[in-house]
């Protein structure tokens, strides 16, 4: 299983990010795929253009059905560290505009499953700087370019049911292209932005317009940071979850509970 562990003290999780020191893998170099640009540069307008309509990376963060939970994303809502959770269910590039996806999915938070659609938009690509160290789960690829695309999102509850509202705000994924020109989620890098690799979508949550805003934060992939709660106990296959977290929603981390599944009805 490829979870991480998300928990943070919420001073800590809506506090700037900052850069860790992270383990090395030893292993066989990725095949490297042509530079886009130089490292640090961002990507003119009319490179990012081809890219994004030519590499589809709504894939990187639309749920895969064989995946069950490991790819559900885990977040914080509020300053409590209340547990939220995401999966896009849907996620359509839109054919007019490169970089922009039509979305749809389930959330669920304080137990409540609530259905919601919007939009995506991936708005910069950057070639990250030589200096932001890039590692996978099994090889050392600093070698091969690493890119972060960064944009913002617009969700919108369908449901009354659960929280309603909308959620806004900022999404950057660190990227890696095969040489087939195929997106790969680089989960484990540097790079602050992405609050130390994955995919992040950091921002607010309204009840409608003009009301107060309550921060959120979910994504995918590596820690948000790993100055996890000092009396988390983490050992090979399991974590004990401290008992303030666990009343807050994240005392079934490692359940395989599907929740975004329609239950079938059993008729007679």
């Amino acid at each position: 299983m490829r979870y991480f562990l998300l928990l943070t003290a919420p001073a800590l999780l809506f506090a700037a990010p900052q850069p860790q020191n992270l383990p090395s893998f030893s292993g066989p170099a990725a095949s490297p795929a042509a530079p886009l640009a130089a490292p640090g540069a961002v990507l003119t307008n009319a490179t990012r253009t081809a890219l994004l309509a030519r590499t589809n990376l709504g894939k990187l963060w639309q749920h895969q059905p064989q995946a069950g939970t490991e790819d559900v994303l885990n977040g914080c809502f509020g300053y409590d560290g209340r547990r939220l959770e995401f999966v896009f269910t849907t996620v359509q590039p839109d054919t007019h505009s490169p970089g922009r996806y039509l979305v749809a999915g389930k959330f669920r938070c304080y137990g409540d499953v609530t259905p919601f659609r919007g939009s995506i938009e991936l708005q910069q690509v950057q070639r990250l700087p030589a200096n932001i160290q890039v590692y996978a789960n099994y090889s050392d690829v600093s070698s091969v370019p690493t890119y972060c695309a960064t944009g913002a999102f617009a969700l919108q509850a369908t449901s009354r049911q659960g929280l309603g509202g909308q959620f806004t705000g900022r999404i950057a994924l660190d990227f890696q292209l095969t040489p087939n020109r195929r997106a790969v989620l680089m989960e484990n890098t540097a790079n602050s932005a992405t609050r130390n690799g994955g995919l992040l979508f950091e921002g607010s949550w309204a009840d409608g317009p003009g009301s107060e805003t309550t921060p959120v934060l979910w994504k995918q992939g590596i820690a948000v940071t790993r100055e996890v709660l000092t009396r988390f106990e983490i050992g090979e296959r399991d974590a004990h979850i401290n008992p303030k977290y666990a009343r807050v929603g994240w005392n079934n981390f490692w359940k395989n509970d599907e929740w975004w599944v329609e239950r079938q009805i059993a008729r007679r």
